[in-house]
């Protein structure tokens, strides 16, 4: 790679080259331009050092949140025609700005509250001639005043992800899973299993599979040796990090939409793309003139619209401004189902995985925990920060498990009447634990507005019943699909 032109590389290569070399000049004032842009998580967690003992001035751009808490220590927000300027990172940007907004508002109402009686005096004595000269007096004093005006409230994403239908326990499984292009292996021999509820990490260098596997997982590539295994009553949703090129250029945002909406209405299609700032007419823009960012938010809306329980998220924060990051977080951590993500945003990372897998040399480590709990695991001595699953036998290849002949086990099959009745309470369940899902939310909801502590107690005694019988009515179903699936 020494030797190469750098016109041979690829885009995101040849900005770590320009980053590089700038960094080697060491000027007195450094200008970077969301210089985390296209580095995975190591190489941006070495230039975050490195600009911590930067020894002269820099100003950056980023939507990186834990990248500005740890490097930066003064914020200029430009916003409203203006120029705002707070100390520290991130974080106390976040703390001071709020401060200053309720000063605001706190002067803002004490100012109405002069005027409104200002404006009183002088329209109640107005014309009494014994209360000229104090009506000359408070009109002057009115007409001195500067109005403090209120900012309009910062647009941002609102959404929520509708909550699926539930998946059985096991949700995907890798069993000596090999991926190759030509003689490059990528995965070699991976074996896994990510259950209901997960929200797994894919980290590690460029180049090292993370998108190999999340395509292997959404079936957009095909394994070159091994099996996958997908669980009982698992939809899943993939969102690749070029989504919008699956995208007609030509078509209109909404009325592309409504090509996929089953059956929504276009009031509801409109409300959507509000939530994703596309209000007014910009709902008719042809997806071919929307930016990048818009159409990675138009991209996601799209997918919102047929949720499933399994979300293949591929860089999912790219082209997202911090405030809709946080929005997507905050989704997300409340969706039931199971999400498996790329991103090399530490903070999302942090605050959403509950499990890091580790892609390194054509294995898969999986580790418990978010990043910092991944990081400190790799900082212990050798043995110290165990694995999240212990080490399995090597994976037998395709040739090695038995094809439907002899040595393959026999499957228990049921009489029609027995499947039938399987089924129909397979049915029932799924029903019961939809009824029992939509009491436990609205019974949620009630809590939150405190009427009485008897009505309070009630409540809370009855959510505990509706949390309990729903487990169990989902192991019951998890049992009774298990047997039709054995059975089939």
């Amino acid at each position: 790679d020494w030797t190469r032109p750098c016109e041979e590389f690829s885009g995101g290569w040849q900005m770590r080259i320009a980053l590089a070399k700038l960094l080697l000049e060491q000027p007195d004032l450094l200008l970077l331009d969301e210089p985390t842009n296209h580095l995975d998580l190591e190489a941006r967690n070495w230039l975050e050092e490195y600009l911590k003992q930067y020894p002269n001035a820099f100003v950056l751009i980023s939507h990186d949140r834990y990248f500005l808490d740890v490097t930066v220590g003064k914020i200029v927000e430009i916003w409203n025609r203006g120029v705002h300027f707070y100390s520290g990172n991130y974080e106390d940007y976040l703390a001071q700005k709020q401060q200053r907004k309720e000063a605001l508002e706190a002067a803002y109402r004490n100012q109405k509250e002069r005027i409104d009686q200002l404006e009183a005096f002088i329209n109640r004595f107005r014309y009494q001639a014994t209360k000229a000269k104090q009506v000359q007096s408070r009109i002057k004093e009115l007409e001195k005043i500067e109005r403090i005006e209120i900012p309009p409230e910062e647009k941002t994403i609102h959404f929520t992800f509708p909550q699926p239908k539930a998946s059985g326990r096991m949700v995907a499984e890798f069993h000596g899973v090999t991926k190759a292009y030509g003689s490059k292996v990528v995965l070699d021999g991976v074996q896994f299993t990510i259950n209901r509820g997960d929200r797994v990490a894919l980290v590690g260098v460029n180049g090292a599979g993370k998108s190999t596997l999340i395509k292997l997982l959404a079936g957009a590539e095909p394994v070159t040796r091994g099996e996958i295994r997908l669980g009982h009553n698992v939809e899943a949703s993939y969102f690749a990090q070029d989504q919008y090129k699956e995208l007609d250029p030509e078509a209109r945002m909404l009325d592309d939409l409504y090509s996929v909406a089953n059956g929504k209405t276009i009031t509801e299609l409109r409300s959507l793309l509000g939530c994703f700032l596309f209000s007014d007419e910009e709902v008719f823009k042809p997806i071919g003139v929307l930016s990048g960012g818009e159409r990675n938010r138009y991209a996601l809306a799209r997918m919102l619209l047929n949720p499933s329980n399994f979300l293949l998220l591929d860089e999912p924060t790219n082209h997202l401004d911090l405030r809709a990051k946080d929005v997507l977080l905050e989704s997300l951590e409340s969706f039931t189902g199971t999400v498996v993500f790329v991103s090399h945003d530490r903070y999302f990372i942090d605050k959403l995985a509950t499990r890091v897998f580790e892609i390194a040399g054509g294995q898969v480590n999986v580790y418990p925990g978010n990043y910092e709990d991944y990081l400190w695991r790799k900082a212990q001595p050798a043995g110290a920060g165990e694995l999240d699953e212990p080490s399995a036998p090597p994976a037998p290849t395709l040739d090695d498990v038995p094809r439907n002949g002899a040595g393959a086990p026999a499957k228990k099959r049921l009489n029609p009447q027995k499947l039938r009745q399987l089924e129909e309470r397979a049915s029932a369940l799924e029903q019961e634990a939809a009824r029992l899902e939509a009491r436990i939310t609205e019974l949620e909801a009630m809590l939150q507005g405190f009427s009485n502590a008897q009505e309070t107690v009630e409540r809370l005694k009855l959510l505990e019943e509706k949390r309990k019988r729903l487990e169990s009515v989902l192991a019951e179903w998890e049992d009774v699909s298990s047997q039709i699936e054995d059975s089939k």
